[in-house]
This record gives structure tokens, sequence and C-alpha cells, in this order.
């Protein structure tokens, strides 16, 4: 459990789903910054956990995208147009700055294109007055390298999770994943547990 903790997610998508790793182990004392660009997720992300805790303080949700500065992207989502009902779990969480990424993967997907403003890491931490973290975690479906490799590490997580699956390209990781682990190594991290997804490092 992450009993009185602070963690910063990056891509928070829904929260309540099987393959989010923190919405089951909160509780009402976790201070959580939850970041999520996709308008309709941002609105059932809130909801979601105003049903698990009610009116908490300890959240701050931020409807924008994270990379390497302050600004506009665009991103390719899965549409609301499209009936989930009929696709996998994971189909609404496909949003992308790769305009190919969810069609790579559902090939019939109904997407659209948004455009959404942008912040750092650095940026989050400076806005919500952070001083310590305990877990950052970024699932952004291929941008996890730029939004890491940009944060100064001034203040150093005690944990760091981060989706690598498409780290160099659609179901790739190569170059860019090593020069980030590279990077974590030299800055006191040890990799603790890999797999197809997802690589977690603590100090």
């Amino acid at each position: 459990m992450y009993s009185h903790k602070i963690i910063i997610q990056i891509g928070s998508h829904v929260g309540n789903t099987d393959n989010d790793p923190i919405f089951n182990q909160v509780d009402k004392s976790t201070k959580m910054i939850l970041v999520e660009p996709v308008p309709y997720l941002f609105i059932q992300l809130q909801q979601n956990y105003m049903k698990k805790f009610g009116d908490n303080s300890n959240i701050i949700f931020i409807n924008m995208a994270v990379s390497n500065y302050v600004g506009e992207i665009e991103l390719t989502i899965p549409s609301e147009r499209n009936d989930f009902s009929n696709l996998p779990y994971w189909a609404t969480q496909l949003a992308s700055v790769n305009s190919t990424h969810a069609t790579d993967h559902i090939a019939n997907l109904l997407t659209d294109k948004i455009t959404v403003k942008t912040t750092t890491i650095n940026e989050i931490i400076k806005d919500c007055n952070i001083t310590t973290i305990d877990l950052l975690h970024t699932d952004t479906e291929g941008h996890d390298y730029e939004i890491l490799m940009d944060y100064d590490f001034i203040i150093k997580p005690a944990k760091i999770m981060f989706e690598h699956k498409h780290m160099d390209g659609f179901l790739k990781r190569g170059a860019r994943f090593d020069i980030l682990i590279n990077k974590l190594h030299s800055l006191g991290y040890r990799i603790v547990y890999t797999c197809v997804d997802d690589t977690v490092m603590e100090l």
C-alpha cells in the first residue's frame, strides 16, 4: 500500500483499470498528482477517484500532456465514436504523439486528433510545491523517454516506473531505452522489476 506517500502519475487514464498500478494501492492519506491529457478520460478519472474517496484534497488532477517543453502538442486519441464494449479493455489507453500508434494496435479503431497544452515534470513539481516523491509513474505510449530525459532529478523519486514497450517505436525497445537506463543508473537507480511493458527502478 502507498499510505502516506507522494505519487506523480503521468498518463493516469481513468484510474480503475486492471493494469493501473496505483488505484487499488492508495488510500486517502496518499498525496497524488494525476495527469491525463484526453478530456473524456480525464472526466472519468476524476469521477472514479471521487467514487473511491469522495472529495479528497490530497489529489491534484491535471488535464494536460507532459512532455519536454511547455507549450502545445498534437495527440492522436481513440475516438469516443468507437463502441468500446466490443473492443479490448485497453482500447482507450492508446492516445499517443505517434499518429499511427492506436491503429497499429487496432487497425479499424476510430481516432481523433486533438491539440493539448503541455507541461513538464519540473513544472509540475514547482507548481504543486512537491519536495519528495515516493513514486513517479509514466505511461505515455512512446513518449516516456522525452519526459524522463527532460527531468532534472533535483528531487529524486524513491521509485520510478515507466512504460518501455514503445520507447523506440511501436513495440520496439532499443537505443533510447538504453540511454535512459544508463542515465538512471548514473543517478543511483537500479532495476528491481521489468516485464514486457514496464521497467521499475529504485534508489
